[in-house]
């Protein structure tokens, strides 16, 4: 015989087998137990604080809850078919071990705020566990960062060679990228930090709970101020689940250089085998699949993340059934972008960079603004200066020439203003020396951002 519903009193029929099946969320939400069994531990203390179970009763139900707890990590919880979620698995289980006390556990609750509750909790944990990932992947980035200091390789836009750069100052924008990403996570936490349990189904308990006592035994720092908002809202899930998809399209753009410089076109990375694999046909292959995935996952990442949005579009007030496909979305992204990070961090730890090949891969081309700033300083306006220079660039296309290759009478023919010393602006040492404004590529200025980094890095330690 199939036993109720939790909330089964209302109806005088059981649910379809087939709405069963399309309904249940339990092959998801599992993830949440030790988090519900938290929730259900202190919900319980509030409770016999107010006299709805005795002291007798509340140390029954601690006790098998932490049998229930004990069960899960033994994989030994007994599911039964009815349970929908975990939530109602638990207490269902909770009920059965300690003779019916465990039916008051939901008193003046509704799963609304207990799974609200659940998931916050689930977040506070990813988040900082994000936080660390990050820290770890930029203290990779910044230690590479020192070791390349004098690494110069040709910068790129649109694909194509703009101009020198250190490797180091490339390295170090993969930092402040995530800097910028650490700091909304750290914005994301305090907003996760607000406790909606006690909101009921809506319009908050009508039993006098402690809610500031259940905010401390849960670790949140405030209760929530509204029931009907915390209850209805997924903008902090939604942002949380932003900040990890960002996260994950600037690894994807990172490791879609990686990709290309790992190529023999290329030639300025060589990855570790231990994050590379190989051809079922081609045994010359190794493949950057490690690179390739996090790539491939920031898309998933995107596509989940517009589910989100799209899935409260329109949602009136207050909580629908919709909602419970908000986890779905959110655990896949939670569980592509941390291992993501993770990896990431460590493909960079043990990759290979070519420090010749890279020089020698810088085409002379890439001095040429350097060329057109030496006529400006000369009093030439730069917009006649980028002409000038541009015309010099064509006719190298058309005769084979680099214009390290121009004598100083080939360029007194492009402009009488060009002396002897426009040969030595024509060097790479000398065209990053020019980019020490603070941020620049030059080396006392990437001197100056490592010392930041490295400053940043140790307030945190220290504080």
């Amino acid at each position: 015989m199939k036993k109720s519903k939790l909330w089964g009193g209302r109806f005088s029929q059981q649910t379809d087998p087939e709405m069963e099946i399309f309904s249940e969320s339990l092959s998801f939400d599992k993830i949440l137990a030790a988090y519900d069994i938290g929730v259900n531990r202190a919900y319980a203390k509030a409770l016999q604080k107010i006299g709805i179970f005795t002291r007798k009763e509340l140390d029954r139900i601690l006790n098998n809850l932490e049998h229930i707890a004990i069960e899960f990590q033994a994989g030994t919880f007994p599911f039964e078919p009815g349970d929908e979620d975990i939530h109602t698995a638990i207490e269902r289980r909770l009920t059965e071990l300690t003779d019916g006390a465990g039916a008051k556990i939901h008193t003046g609750r509704s799963r609304n705020d207990q799974v609200m509750t659940d998931v916050l909790l689930y977040m506070k944990d990813k988040n900082r566990e994000t936080q660390a990932a990050v820290r770890t992947l930029q203290k990779n980035s910044l230690a590479l960062a020192k070791t390349h200091r004098n690494t110069v390789l040709p910068g790129y836009t649109h694909l194509q060679q703009a101009q020198p750069i250190l490797l180091s100052h490339y390295l170090l924008s993969l930092f402040w990228m995530l800097s910028r990403s650490f700091q909304r996570l750290e914005e994301n936490f305090v907003r996760l930090n607000v406790m909606p349990l006690g909101s009921g189904a809506l319009a908050g308990s009508a039993f006098p709970i402690d809610r500031k006592f259940l905010a401390r035994e849960l670790g949140f720092e405030r209760v929530s101020p509204n029931s009907a908002d915390a209850v209805s809202h997924r903008d902090v899930l939604t942002e949380f689940s932003g900040i990890l998809t960002q996260i994950s399209v600037t690894l994807s753009r990172y490791a879609e250089d990686f990709i290309l410089w790992s190529t023999q076109a290329f030639g300025f990375l060589t990855l570790s085998d231990a994050y590379s694999t190989g051809s079922s046909m081609m045994p010359q292959k190794k493949n950057p699949d490690s690179l390739e995935l996090i790539r491939g996952k920031a898309a998933g990442n995107i596509g989940r993340l517009t589910a989100l949005l799209s899935l409260e579009k329109g949602l009136p007030l207050t909580y629908n059934r919709d909602l419970q496909e908000d986890k779905v979305q959110l655990f896949a992204i939670v569980n592509n972008a941390l291992p993501a990070i993770k990896i990431f961090a460590q493909v960079l730890a043990t990759s290979r960079f070519h420090k010749k090949r890279m020089k020698e891969a810088i085409h002379p081309f890439t001095l040429a603004t350097d060329l057109a700033d030496y006529l400006t300083e000369k009093g030439v306006p730069f917009r006649e200066a980028h002409a000038v220079v541009g015309k010099l660039v064509r006719d190298c296309g058309d005769t084979g020439k680099n214009l390290n290759s121009f004598s100083l009478d080939e360029f007194k023919a492009y402009s009488p203003l060009f002396e002897k010393d426009v040969l030595d602006w024509l060097t790479i040492e000398h065209s990053l020396s020019r980019r020490n404004i603070a941020g620049g590529t030059g080396p006392e200025a990437v001197e100056n951002s490592l010392k930041e980094a490295e400053n940043i890095l140790k307030q945190e330690t220290n504080g």
